[in-house]
């Protein structure tokens, strides 16, 4: 009932109603009585070990069956997910900036893989407005290097905080981001003016030591990137597209929000919070699928889904049918 609520991005009582509709010989759960279900969850920490477990079975399965995820390093970014909320203003929504008819979010930091035909969610912690984001930074990095080897760590400029350059160093990780042009950078654009791109070594951002880049991108405007690897002036250009991997996780985004993402208006956090969650299991077996799909039949991952969000849901549930007879 709900991987079909999900695939049709539907809220909890028209989805049953759906779902009846097109099964009329099923028994199946009213709306209400799924809510009242989910509502029974008391701590976050329990949703938070379903989601962890769920995710460590299928990266096992990924490890095990086709030593994905085993022996190589990934790229991976980071990103602040933000649902927008509409209803009363609760202890745990953040205020931001005015977007998609709101200021108010439910906000989540998650880590993604951001390689073409592997794009998994590896990591999801839900963000509260007294939290701390580096400490949740040092969290999140500790479990992920438990699951996967990181070669590269993109951010956006929402990552540009000291404590957060600091937890990236102490991780031992290589990161890349763009840097925000505060009055220190604006000299450092003055200073590379008449250069196509300009290195500058233990650049000092509020006392820690970075490396920061000003190189010109195609269209001649330039652009500042910070990072903690060497990187040659006159191969500087590559950083864009080193960065430009960072999109796989707004592509990951698309497809949740799109395809895999039961609608709500209810103020029980923990509902919305395992209705993410529940998201992000669904979206993390699709990608399995298709790893699978691909290596079976074309004998590599293919770089786009052959098997799409819509199909898989409908598969998962002949599935489950099949299994239930």
């Amino acid at each position: 009932m709900l991987v079909h609520v999900a695939s049709q991005c539907d809220f909890a009582n028209n989805g049953a109603n759906t779902f009846r509709t097109l099964n009329p010989n099923k028994e199946s759960p009213s709306g209400d009585l799924m809510l009242y279900h989910f509502s029974k969850f008391e701590k976050r920490e329990d949703i938070l070990d379903i989601f962890d477990r769920i995710s460590n079975i299928i990266f096992c399965f990924a490890k095990s069956n086709y030593n994905l995820l085993k022996n190589r390093s990934h790229d991976v970014a980071y990103d602040i997910h933000k649902i927008p909320y509409f209803g009363k203003k609760t202890s745990f929504t953040c205020g931001d900036k005015y977007e998609r008819g709101t200021c108010e979010f439910i906000e989540f930091l998650t880590c993604s893989i951001v390689e073409e035909g592997r794009r998994f969610i590896i990591d999801v912690i839900p963000i509260h407005p007294a939290f701390d984001l580096s400490m949740l930074m040092d969290r999140s990095l500790t479990k992920v290097r438990q699951k996967i080897k990181i070669n590269h760590v993109f951010c956006d400029r929402g990552f540009n905080r000291v404590k957060i350059f600091k937890v990236l160093k102490n991780h031992c990780v290589k990161f890349l981001m763009p840097m925000v042009r505060n009055p220190s950078v604006k000299s450092a654009f003055d200073e590379a003016e008449f250069s196509k791109s300009k290195v500058f070594n233990n650049f000092k951002v509020g006392g820690e030591k970075v490396n920061l880049i000003i190189v010109y991108a195609e269209d001649g405007v330039k652009h500042a990137f910070v990072c903690n690897f060497e990187v040659e002036e006159e191969k500087a250009q590559a950083l864009y597209s080193l960065y430009s991997k960072r999109w796989g996780i707004e592509t990951g985004y698309r497809n949740l929000d799109h395809d895999f993402r039961p609608r709500t208006t209810t103020r029980n956090y923990n509902i919305r919070l395992f209705y993410f969650l529940f998201s992000c299991c669904l979206y993390n077996l699709w990608v399995l699928v298709n790893i699978c799909v691909g290596l079976t039949v074309h004998g590599r991952i293919k770089e786009k889904p052959i098997i799409t969000a819509k199909l898989f849901a409908i598969l998962l549930y002949m599935v489950k049918l099949d299994y239930s007879t």
